[in-house]
């Protein structure tokens, strides 16, 4: 099948991407999903060859609506509940009880989790912090969640979850916090609202400041999509908005030392941290 986007304009459209995003797309593993994708938006605009569809991409989206299009068209979001749950443990058992003896009493504790995909990471964190109970009755605990794919973000504030996404809840948290529905779970009305979700591109700075200053950062599995020079930017990026003290956890797979070496290394039981 002949794509209106060649091998060479494949370079053109990942070089655009990755400045825009830091998101570097090989051309084995997604020639042909962004060939379908330049094709039916193409088709969509009423434009007929790759150059009209990338001149509207760089200089006629003033809004940035195509280039979100593009982004919810080539991410790939894949989770579920209580993913690499060692982590959430670690939280909660042991570093969120010495933030919140720290941090002056009318200080709220506040957590990013970036990407946030479909929701399941920070509703995981808000399911162990309820699950928990002590801190959050002496404690206001604020829950932000950050995706660049708009789409998602969508998903996540209606918190429909199919039974692949819950299979790893424990039956009874299950049951405290979900409603069965005929195609999968629904989170409880106590719970929802309770993570503020919003769409974010970690490299648009102005985004990110707007934010604000955070106690613990969670950014699994999101470097190994960039190259060093862009991991380093997102790494310098979450330091900043991090408070003094305050923590960023990774993906078993990514290791913040390789990147940058400001952060300072911590072990709790099997899992890495990084200080600032």
């Amino acid at each position: 099948m002949a794509y209106l986007l060649s091998k060479e304009n494949f370079l053109k459209m990942s070089e655009f991407v990755y400045r825009k995003s830091g998101i570097y797309l090989e051309e084995e593993k997604h020639y042909e999903k962004l060939a379908k994708y330049v094709d039916a938006r193409a088709e969509a605009l009423g434009v007929d060859n790759f150059r009209k569809y990338f001149f509207n991409l760089r200089f006629e989206d003033k809004e940035g609506d195509e280039f979100q299009k593009l982004m919810n068209g080539v991410t790939v979001n894949e989770t579920y509940f209580y993913i690499e749950k060692d982590q959430f443990e670690a939280l909660l058992n042991k570093k969120i009880h010495e933030l919140h003896a720290t941090l002056p009493a009318s200080k709220t504790l506040r957590i990013l989790s970036s990407p946030c995909s479909t929701g399941e990471e920070p509703y995981s964190m808000i399911l162990h912090i309820v699950e928990e109970g002590k801190v959050v009755e002496e404690r206001d605990i604020e829950v932000v969640g950050i995706d660049i794919d708009s789409s998602v973000i969508e998903k996540a504030k209606r918190a429909k979850y199919s039974e692949r996404s819950i299979h790893a809840i424990p039956k009874d948290v299950l049951s405290r916090w979900f409603k069965k529905k005929s195609l999968g779970y629904e989170l409880g009305e106590e719970l929802q609202g309770s993570v503020d979700f919003q769409v974010a591109n970690v490299f648009d700075k102005t985004q990110m400041r707007n934010l604000g200053k955070f106690d613990v950062i969670f950014s699994r599995n999101m470097l190994i999509y960039f190259d060093d020079a862009s991991r380093k930017e997102v790494a310098m990026t979450f330091y900043d908005m991090l408070n003094p003290g305050g923590y960023v956890l990774l993906g078993h797979a990514e290791y913040m030392s390789r990147i940058v070496s400001v952060f300072k290394a911590k072990k709790i039981d099997n899992t890495l941290i990084y200080q600032k």
